[in-house]
């Protein structure tokens, strides 16, 4: 698992927290505005990170500023991918919903815990671009990276490993709290050293192949793209290889006001409405989710990545008997079967099962319009003690047949 987060982020111990407004901005070279000669679009490149800590999403004023011009969102690598192959709860068995019914402290996740933001940073910028109705792309496919990560040089036996440990997490965070891209490439470098080819591998062919990228991109449109901070810095970092290509490319200086009209034009975009009219329901996400059907089952994923909390749809043909489901749920001093009546009197049954693969997860099922309905979410301490589930349950809406 390490390797495959290693390249999503490239550089996820290089990409911590930060809080651009109590940082000395003389080093902060994190954001950049490009345009090419003509000057006929403007263009933002932020250099991102795989993390949810809350101090990261104060970012300056001219980031909402590019977010909100930009006609197109470019991220790495569609994040959605890992909805479906990954579960990133750490030790999501160590949950014990059953006996801590009043445990509200935050499990760690891959990416950080639930005291942190829903999304880290990537997803979140990919999530907004849908919300907001831009055009989304990105620079390479979820295969191309786990070929990058799992590609072995002649004289290898191993995938991509960080150890030996150079550097310890925090450091680099404090690193990336000044926005120091100097001072973090340098100490990628080193942390690679030990593994010959690894950070041309992971880091300098992929640059090339991502300015190529953005090279057509930002000549014909305004693009606001984010991408992993350990690709931006050197004679083969993005910036540089776009300016061979005759772009102007300029450092933005942080500025922060609490009046910034694109901050609050970001902070409202709407949910994203996930509507399938073949199935005759419609929700609220805060994002895109992953849809797939096999033989007749339809189940459509969304992964808060951050967190680590999970929502699934999933619609099977037929009207299942309800009083056979029953017997999936947890019946015991702390929980039961709920019998609810949904707004247009369908009933539902509600409550805790728990998956051998999955651990515990909260369930809703009901029938109607001859199909059955299974709303299943999942979490960590926080989010399986909260009224969330219910919030969930409760966006989702069926629509006439």
């Amino acid at each position: 698992m390490k390797f495959i987060l290693f390249s999503c982020v490239s550089c996820l111990w290089l990409l911590g927290s930060t809080s651009f407004a109590q940082a000395d901005t003389s080093k902060y070279q994190l954001l950049w505005e490009i345009k090419p000669k003509n000057g006929a679009t403007t263009s933002y490149l932020f250099g991102s990170m795989h993390s949810n800590d809350v101090r990261m999403f104060d970012f300056p004023d001219s980031l909402y500023v590019g977010f909100v011009k930009a006609q197109t969102v470019v991220v790495e690598t569609d994040v959605a991918a890992l909805f479906e192959t990954y579960d990133v709860r750490l030790d999501p068995f160590l949950i014990d919903i059953i006996e801590n019914t009043n445990d509200t402290e935050g499990t760690r996740t891959v990416y950080g815990s639930e005291d942190g933001r829903p999304q880290f940073l990537d997803a979140y910028f990919q999530e907004l671009g849908y919300s907001s109705g831009k055009k989304v792309l990105t620079l390479e496919t979820f295969e191309q990276q786990m070929v990058a990560a799992t590609s072995e040089p002649a004289n290898s036996t191993s995938n991509i490993n960080l150890s030996p440990v150079r550097y310890s997490e925090e450091m680099f965070k404090q690193v990336y709290l000044q926005g120091d891209i100097v001072a973090l490439t340098k100490m990628l470098k080193a942390q690679l050293k030990e593994q010959p080819g690894a950070y041309e591998r992971l880091i300098s062919d992929r640059n090339l192949k991502m300015a190529i990228g953005l090279d057509s991109l930002m000549r014909k449109t305004n693009v606001f793209c984010a991408i992993g901070s350990g690709h931006l810095y050197g004679s083969d970092g993005v910036i540089q290889i776009l300016r061979n290509k005759g772009f102007t490319v300029r450092r933005i200086v942080p500025t922060h006001h609490v009046e910034c009209e694109e901050k609050k034009i970001l902070k409202n975009y709407p949910l994203y409405l996930h509507k399938n009219e073949n199935l005759h329901f419609q929700i609220e996400l805060s994002g895109k989710p992953t849809e797939s059907k096999d033989n007749g089952f339809y189940k459509a994923i969304y992964v808060e990545l951050g967190q680590g909390n999970t929502y699934e749809i999933h619609v099977s043909p037929g009207e299942s008997d309800l009083e056979g489901c029953k017997m999936e749920f947890l019946v015991n001093r702390n929980y039961k079967i709920e019998e609810v009546a949904l707004a247009d009197g369908t009933i539902a049954l509600e409550g805790v099962v728990k998956s051998k693969l999955l651990g515990y997860q909260w369930k809703r099922v009901f029938v109607k319009n001859g199909l059955t309905y299974e709303l299943i979410c999942y979490g960590g301490n926080k989010f399986m003690h909260s009224k969330r589930p219910q919030t969930y349950f409760n966006h989702f809406q069926t629509l006439p047949k």
